[in-house]
């Protein structure tokens, strides 16, 4: 627009001067005409050059004025550059961190899985090892009930005399009653916990209807010391399968061995009532 504006006002100088010229040799051929014709023609001369001039004005103020919305234009262009630039930047620095979020979020699933798994395990084995257990303290109690079992099918040397019948007769009572002697591993009102010849345990219920003598005195299951000789009679629950102690004497490790004699006019379940 500048190199515009410059061909005006040359265009401009030299219309001005040619018209002056022009205007000279008129008046060299012919100053008949007059001299204000020719002041006329100066002025029109004028103001074609005037006109020029505010043309050539106007195009400047208006590449001026083009200029200054271009450099806006390239201001922005470039503000907008530099933020979509920041945003974009912004973006990528997101998307790592989720990225990162998710990975350690993967590394926690994992991580918890095998620790469930491997709890599981655990549980899996702690039940299986119950089982057996279980399963085993089932089978030494089947195995010692035959054994009762056995005994008392055996024949008595004495069977004719009148305490062996006395007997006979009380095991007659106690239909599928079972005896054993062991030693107290844990008791309390609920439970006793016997070990008999060093051989696995055997757990007895204990119930309101079990006898307990501890010493030749009447207790509770649960005065029992641990380490006491125990001689126990039970039962096996047909409902529960777990054997119910019927009556339980205890004799603590300071006192003699002896079992005490019962009180007079007392008799026990398993007791020999003396010979008539």
């Amino acid at each position: 627009m500048r190199f515009r504006a410059g061909w005006l006002l040359a265009g401009a100088a030299a219309l001005t001067l040619g018209t002056a010229c022009e205007e000279r040799d008129r008046g060299t051929q012919g100053q008949a005409s007059g001299q204000s014709t020719v002041n006329d023609q100066v002025a029109q001369a004028q103001q074609r050059s005037e006109n020029a001039f505010d043309s050539a004005r106007k195009a400047q103020e208006q590449a001026s004025s083009q200029q200054k919305q271009a450099a806006d234009a390239q201001q922005e262009l470039q503000n907008k550059q530099r933020e979509y630039q920041e945003a974009q930047a912004k973006a990528q620095s997101a998307s790592q961190q989720a990225q990162q979020t998710q990975q350690r979020a993967q590394q926690q699933t994992q991580q918890a899985q095998q620790e469930a798994q491997q709890a599981q395990q655990e549980a899996q084995q702690a039940q299986r090892q119950q089982s057996d257990a279980l399963a085993q303290q089932n089978q030494q109690a089947r195995q010692q009930s035959e054994q009762l079992r056995q005994q008392t099918q055996q024949p008595v040397a004495a069977a004719s005399s009148p305490q062996a019948q006395q007997q006979q007769g009380a095991q007659t009572q106690q239909g599928s009653e079972q005896q054993i002697v062991g030693e107290v591993l844990r008791a309390n009102d609920d439970e006793l916990l016997l070990s008999s010849q060093g051989e696995p345990q055997l757990r007895l219920q204990v119930s309101p209807q079990t006898q307990v003598m501890v010493d030749g005195r009447q207790a509770s299951a649960g005065e029992i010391q641990e380490g006491s000789q125990v001689r126990a009679s039970y039962r096996t629950d047909e409902q529960s399968g777990e054997p119910q102690a019927v009556r339980i004497e205890a004799t603590s490790q300071v006192q003699p061995t002896a079992p005490a004699a019962p009180e007079s006019g007392q008799s026990t379940p398993g007791s020999q009532q003396p010979t008539q």
